[in-house]
């Protein structure tokens, strides 16, 4: 076990770096200046050499990446270049938002996901197969930037029930979090719902009724954990892109996470906050996956063998 977390913890420190490398390219290709938005274009080019020159930024872009990764590998990822606080300041302070966000989308979506999809599974073909047919072909059809705006719409400000931005307390968490779980909720339904349809026919579970063992224990004790292996490989992928749907509802909802951190820092052409912002979400997917693997690997030990 240990083995195979090592192993996928080496393989992703490839991937970190590359994200890096990927976004530094793309913010330098971006047409912008950070000193322009800083100084106005009507500055003289006297003081915008000094203040690039200052902000390290007439140095190369693969010479500002280095430095980058070189002072992240050592806690410090900077200042902001628009604010000039200390980047890990900022993310430290939006994390905490992000993850409460992510944390509440998962658990309205396991709460919809779960019985819904093990209801489409032991009656095929009933209201509730068709129901997460529905959420699923909604949820492709309805994107995230188009949910978000309809709950306020109809919570916010038809029915004046839920707040309609920021985080002002628990009732503030409930329409961004419903945008980002509602999605999910669909995949997962139907996720589970074809696994457990398939390990309702696996041999020991034909033999647990056989012996006379009831419906509901059959289901929990022998079919459950065969179908949990493929949802949860799913669920540790569709978390990446929760925290991807997070810019958006972040920004739709100004939640002050992480996300609207992201948004501002590009529009800014502030580098470094970009590059830590990228960071932070990217070792959240990797950690995720990683645990993932080490949980389907405890569940299943060909996983390991095949480390």
């Amino acid at each position: 076990m240990v083995r195979h977390a090592a192993v996928r913890l080496a393989l992703a420190v490839p991937t970190l770096v590359g994200v890096l490398f990927l976004v530094s390219a793309l913010l330098h290709l971006v047409p912008g200046d950070p000193v322009d938005a800083m100084l106005g274009e009507g500055s003289s080019s006297v003081d915008r050499e000094q203040l690039r020159r200052a902000m390290g930024l007439d140095r190369p872009p693969w010479r500002q990446l280095a430095e980058f990764a070189a002072g992240a590998l050592q806690g410090d990822l900077g200042r902001s270049i628009a604010g000039g606080e200390p980047v890990a300041l900022l993310l430290a302070q939006r994390y905490p938002a992000t993850l409460q966000l992510t944390a509440a989308a998962l658990g309205i979506a396991l709460l919809i996901a779960l019985p819904l999809g093990a209801a489409a599974a032991i009656r095929s073909g009933s209201i509730a197969d068709r129901v997460s047919l529905i959420l699923a072909a909604a949820e492709t059809a309805l994107p995230t930037f188009c949910l978000g705006p309809l709950l306020i719409l109809v919570f916010a400000v038809e029915l004046p029930w839920l707040p309609v931005s920021g985080r002002s307390g628990p009732a503030s968490v409930v329409l961004p979090a419903l945008t980002l779980g509602l999605g999910l909720s669909a995949v997962l339904a139907r996720q589970l719902r074809v696994a457990l349809a398939d390990a309702l026919r696996l041999d020991c579970v034909r033999t647990a009724r056989a012996k006379g063992a009831s419906g509901w224990r059959t289901i929990l004790v022998h079919a459950l954990p065969n179908a949990a292996t493929a949802t949860m490989t799913v669920l540790g992928l569709q978390l990446g892109g929760l925290l991807a749907g997070a810019v958006v509802t972040e920004t739709i909802f100004a939640w002050p996470g992480i996300g609207r951190l992201l948004v501002q820092a590009i529009g800014a052409r502030d580098y470094p906050l970009v590059q830590g912002c990228v960071l932070a979400v990217a070792c959240t997917y990797v950690v995720v996956n990683l645990l993932t693997d080490v949980v389907l690997a405890a569940l299943d030990p060909r996983l390991r063998e095949r480390t």
